[in-house]
């Protein structure tokens, strides 16, 4: 059975009403740049996930995710940094991960591919783009942008040398609401990526010819330069082994949601909106006396805000706190008492 990877994200976020605008990608706010990096959590789900929805105002919804604990870093180095890029003319900024490298070209209002040396399907392959690059992005993308580019080049697979012709097609396909176990990212945009390509690979005395068909889905939103959501299909054909099929499903780490996680907190409470522009409400339970600190802490571990809550009485709490003065992003918010405490995440939107 293929295994489905996605992402973990927070019990108790609520969910809110369905976008209303749509979210433009523009190089400074969705291109990476060298020193960037994040990291992606897989979770699994036994759900269909809804891909197939486009269109404007509308609603994806992604549930009964659960979390598989595979966590991959992504860095955004300079070609110095990468002992290959010499094999990749022009290329300006190198992704490194676990998979492998990939290598890109950004010029004014637009990103191309270059070039990739990966591990798929338990197999190592190379291919690069040095006839005809990919353009992934012509900046800025709203609803109904669509591109389609001819790629050419060389590439490596099973140790076998050879070509590949195809083509690579970018639209953005969707805007609305992306809501993952409960979590609402309102005006989030989608970037749809289709690659076709045929190869031929000399193996000797003879020659391997395929395809390999990949669709990719990515999710923007305001609160996050890199996609908060990924979805990605590949299927492969050589004619000489069987087919194969691979799903990778790729969310930032560090939304940490998930009705099916396993939570360390002894504190229980809830923030609603979440996500935020201004004021959010803090709701918590007390079953005695108690003075509760909040502490809202950025992606670098600086606590950004601190609020004290002295001696409050037993019973349903319903605390405003003002998030007016924080940048778009996602913060861990840690409330804790004399012998107890709990942490959520928070999507600041902007």
């Amino acid at each position: 059975m293929k295994k489905i990877y996605l992402l973990t994200f927070s019990l108790f976020a609520l969910t809110q009403l369905n976008a209303q605008t749509t979210y433009t990608l523009t190089q400074a706010n969705s291109e990476p740049m060298i020193g960037d990096s994040y990291a992606s959590k897989g979770v699994d789900t036994s759900t269909a996930l809804p891909m197939n929805i486009t269109g404007l105002n509308i609603t994806w919804n992604c549930t009964d995710l659960y979390d598989t604990l595979a966590v991959d870093t992504n860095k955004y180095i300079s070609p110095s940094a990468d002992p290959n890029s010499g094999n990749y003319p022009g290329v300006t900024m190198v992704r490194s991960n676990a998979s492998g490298s990939t290598y890109f070209k950004s010029t004014t209002n637009k990103l191309e591919l270059l070039g990739l040396d990966i591990a798929f399907g338990g197999n190592s392959a190379n291919l690069n783009y040095d006839v005809n690059p990919a353009v992934l992005a012509q900046y800025n993308m709203s609803y109904g942008f669509t591109n389609t580019d001819a790629v050419e080049g060389s590439m490596t697979a099973m140790s076998f040398p050879g070509t590949f012709t195809g083509t690579v097609n970018s639209s953005l396909d969707g805007t609305g609401t992306l809501n993952l176990n409960g979590l609402s990212f309102t005006d989030c945009s989608r970037v749809k990526t289709v690659q076709n390509i045929l190869f031929d690979l000399n193996a000797g005395i003879t020659t391997i010819s395929g395809s390999v068909d990949q669709t990719t889905y990515m999710f923007y939103n305001s609160s996050s330069k890199f996609p908060i959501f990924s979805y990605n299909f590949f299927h492969v054909v050589t004619g000489v082994f069987p087919d194969q099929d691979q799903v990778q499903i790729e969310c930032l780490a560090n939304l940490m949601i998930g009705v099916k996680e396993t939570k360390q907190n002894n504190v229980i409470f809830k923030l609603y909106p979440n996500p935020a522009n201004s004021d959010i409400s803090l709701y918590f339970v007390l079953a005695q006396p108690e003075t509760y600190h909040v502490e809202i802490v950025n992606t670098l571990g600086q606590i950004v805000k601190t609020i004290t809550f002295n001696n409050s009485q037993p019973g349903i709490h319903n605390e405003a706190i003002n998030t007016a003065d924080l940048g778009a992003g996602i913060y861990t918010v840690k409330v804790s008492g004399k012998n107890k405490q709990g942490t959520e995440k928070l999507v600041i939107q902007k």
